[in-house]
């Protein structure tokens, strides 16, 4: 993930948490999404949560 890219809410939580900007730039989108929920308390997101945020998105789904 580009740290200069990332929406401000985001990259704020992320660094609170005590991320890096290199940390960051390291992290996959998903990463970043469980970081920033864990920063807002929703903690123990499963693989099915992220599925659930793509079907809401309207993705495709691997079969």
């Amino acid at each position: 993930m580009n740290a200069r890219n990332m929406d401000a809410a985001c990259l704020r939580a992320l660094r609170r948490r005590g991320h890096s900007d290199a940390s960051i730039t390291a992290m996959s989108p998903e990463e970043a999404f469980c970081e920033y929920c864990a920063y807002h308390g929703i903690m123990n997101l499963l693989p099915t949560t992220l599925q659930m945020l793509d079907r809401l998105r309207g993705e495709p789904q691997p079969q």
